[in-house]
C-alpha cells in the first residue's frame, strides 16, 4: 500500500471538497445530502458526506468526502448533449481518489444509435472496488481484483422484434499478471407468460493464467403494476470444481412504511466476484427526508466479509442562478 499522505494534504481535499460544493450550490437546483456510517470486521468505521445531483448549468454533479482511517475524496460529472439525427448522448465520469494512494475512476458515454442503445465505459483502478465502497462486497460491477489494472466495456441492447430484447456486455482488463475477459448476455421474450418475461442468461469470465468460469441460465421476471419487479434465476454453472447449480433473486417490497429490497446470489462456480453474496436495503421517511439502512455480505475463497451503513439524505431547494 502506498505511503499514507500528511494532514495538510488530507485538509487539503477537505477545503477543495467544500469549496466545489459551494460553487456548485450556486447553480444548483436541488442538493441531496447524506450521511453514512459503516462498519466491516476488516476496517475502521467509515463516515461519509455527500452532495448528489447538483445541478451546474445543465449538468449534474456530485461530491463526496469520507474518512476511514484515510480521507477520500469522490467526484462526479454526467452532461447530456444533443447531436442532431444521432440524438442525444450521454457522458458520465466519476473519479475517487484516497490519501492513503488508492484509486478509481471511470468514464463512459451512452446513447441510442437507431434501433440499438449502446455504451462504453473506461475504467481505473488500483484496489477493489470495497475499498472505495464498504457496501461493495455485495456487487458485481467488475472484477473483485485487488490488483491495480484497467478496463474497458461495452453495453448493446436491442429489440429485433416487439416482444423480444437482446442485451449484451462485453467486458476486458488489463492487470499486471495479464489480460482477464468477461461477458453477460441475455435475451429477454417480453409477456411470456401473461405480463411477465422470461429470459435466457449466459456468463462466463476468463482470467489471466487461470482457469475460468461460465454459466446458461433461465431467468423469470414477475411485473408488477404498482411496484418494483420481482426477479429470479437458476443457473448451470461450471468452475475450478466443475459443474455446480447457480440460483438468484432480488425483490422489493413495501412494509408499512418501510420500502425493503433484498438480492441473493449463490454462484459457487464464480471466480471474479464473491460466489456467495447478499444485500439488504430498508428505506423510510424521516422528517423531510429519508433515511436508509444498509447491510451487504460476501463469502468465497478469501473468507466472509461484510459491511452495515446508516445513511440520511435531504433534499434542499434552491432558487437557480439568474
Amino acid at each position: 500500500m502506498a505511503r499514507a499522505l500528511s494532514h495538510p494534504l488530507r485538509l487539503a481535499y477537505a477545503v477543495l471538497f467544500v469549496s466545489l460544493a459551494l460553487s456548485a450550490a450556486g447553480r444548483a437546483q436541488t442538493l441531496r445530502f447524506g450521511v453514512a456510517g459503516a462498519l466491516s470486521p476488516t476496517a475502521t468505521p467509515w463516515v461519509s458526506l455527500r452532495v448528489e445531483n447538483a445541478r451546474v448549468g445543465s449538468d449534474r454533479v456530485t461530491l463526496g468526502l469520507s474518512y476511514d482511517g484515510a480521507a477520500q475524496l469522490v467526484l462526479g460529472m454526467q452532461a447530456n448533449e444533443s447531436f442532431g439525427p444521432v440524438g442525444n448522448v450521454v457522458g458520465e465520469g466519476t473519479l475517487t481518489v484516497r490519501t492513503d494512494g488508492a484509486a478509481q475512476g471511470t468514464l463512459g458515454l451512452r446513447g441510442v444509435l437507431g434501433p440499438v442503445a449502446l455504451g462504453a465505459q473506461l475504467a481505473g483502478f488500483t484496489d477493489a472496488p470495497a475499498r472505495f465502497d464498504p457496501l461493495a462486497v455485495a456487487g458485481d460491477a467488475r472484477p473483485d481484483l485487488a490488483s491495480g489494472g484497467w478496463g474497458v466495456s461495452f453495453d448493446a441492447s436491442g429489440r429485433p422484434a416487439r416482444t423480444w430484447i437482446v442485451q449484451a456486455n462485453p467486458q476486458v482488463y488489463v492487470l499486471p499478471g495479464g489480460t482477464a475477459w468477461r461477458a453477460d448476455a441475455r435475451v429477454r421474450w417480453l409477456r411470456a407468460i401473461g405480463p411477465h418475461e422470461l429470459s435466457l442468461r449466459l456468463r462466463g469470465y476468463l482470467p489471466p493464467g487461470a482457469a475460468g468460469d461460465a454459466a446458461v441460465g433461465v431467468g423469470f421476471t414477475y411485473h408488477r403494476r404498482r411496484a418494483p419487479d420481482l426477479d429470479g434465476a437458476l443457473y448451470l454453472g461450471v468452475g475450478a470444481g466443475g459443474f455446480a447449480p447457480g440460483l438468484t433473486a432480488s425483490l422489493a417490497q413495501a412494509l408499512g412504511p418501510v420500502q425493503a429490497s433484498l438480492a441473493l446470489h449463490a454462484e459457487p462456480y464464480r471466480r471474479d466476484v464473491p460466489p456467495y453474496r447478499a444485500r439488504l436495503d430498508l428505506s423510510f421517511d424521516v422528517g423531510n427526508g429519508t433515511a436508509a439502512v444498509a447491510g451487504a455480505a460476501a463469502h468465497g475463497p478469501d473468507g466472509t466479509s461484510g459491511a452495515v451503513a446508516v445513511r440520511y439524505a435531504l433534499p434542499v431547494h434552491l432558487p437557480p442562478a439568474p
